[in-house]
């Protein structure tokens, strides 16, 4: 992947409308100790009270069963801790997103929560491993638009107008533009902050699966999601014309395209539930 300033430099600046709080950092650096417990996991979490609220709703809601979870540690057990980590990044991200005006936060996380929530939905069919962290790089694969709108907005609207009235993918635009997509400015973004390859690559090509060396069955989970949210339109997710789906990293999924329609209804009924948890005022 070729060095590109102008993307290092919007990195740089992120830190005015996101950046990791300060008990990500904290749960990272415990997390990847070796003598760490579950129980210290969830006394740091513990500290800040509506994170503590909204993992332990999110642990009690249809994703998880209606577990009964009535303690952070049971939580950590439950979702596991690197999950709950990252969970918490995502929670804290959408509560502290600030972006200019005309940008509709709320259409863009409804997307994006939708997309977590079918992905996780499409690896539980397909029995993968992990499946967490599709739900958390499904919520955060758009996280490079929150960047380019915050910190580039007249240019990032110009592009987004040039996509609607070409009829092409808003990435398309954004490489000819930038020299690079959304995609990959938010999961650069995701490993400057620390957060492992299995997240951040989904995010980098969830456009372009095929692309994802060693994470392409993974990514494609992501990008048909991100095409069944823009189909379905689920919330908004700034692209005007639906991203083409990549169909030979689609038939290494072997998914039926009769349970398509059977993930989007669960997901559909767990989104009603999921979305308030995570927009919920501090």
């Amino acid at each position: 992947m070729t060095e590109s300033p102008a993307l290092n430099q919007l990195i740089a600046e992120t830190g005015e409308i996101l950046s990791p709080p300060l008990i990500y950092a904290r749960l990272n650096d415990a997390v990847n100790h070796p003598r760490t417990s579950i129980n210290d996991i969830a006394q740091i979490i513990s500290e800040d009270a509506g994170l503590t609220a909204r993992i332990l709703k999110l642990a009690n809601s249809p994703l998880y069963g209606r577990s009964n979870v009535d303690t952070i540690s049971r939580a950590c057990t439950l979702i596991g801790t690197r999950e709950v980590r990252d969970l918490s990044l995502a929670v804290s991200i959408i509560q502290s997103a600030k972006l200019p005006e005309g940008f509709s936060l709320m259409n863009h996380w409804r997307h994006s929560v939708g997309c977590g929530i079918i992905a996780r939905n499409i690896a539980t069919f397909l029995r993968e491993p992990s499946i967490e962290r599709y739900f958390i790089a499904g919520i955060l694969h758009d996280i490079g638009l929150l960047v380019l709108f915050g910190k580039r907005s007249e240019q990032a609207r110009a592009i987004k107008q040039a996509a609607d009235r070409q009829l092409r993918p808003l990435y398309h635009v954004e490489l000819e533009k930038l020299g690079f997509d959304h995609g990959r400015l938010g999961g650069e973004l995701l490993a400057h902050w620390g957060l492992p390859a299995n997240i951040t690559s989904l995010v980098t090509y969830h456009h372009q699966p095929s692309l994802a060396e060693g994470f392409q069955r993974d990514t494609t989970i992501i990008h048909l999601a991100d095409i069944i949210c823009q189909a379905l339109v689920f919330g908004e997710s700034s692209e005007f014309y639906i991203s083409p789906l990549d169909e030979q990293a689609y038939d290494r999924l072997d998914l039926p395209l009769s349970e398509i329609e059977n993930i989007f209804n669960q997901s559909d009924r767990q989104l009603q539930e999921i979305l308030p948890i995570m927009m919920a005022a501090a």
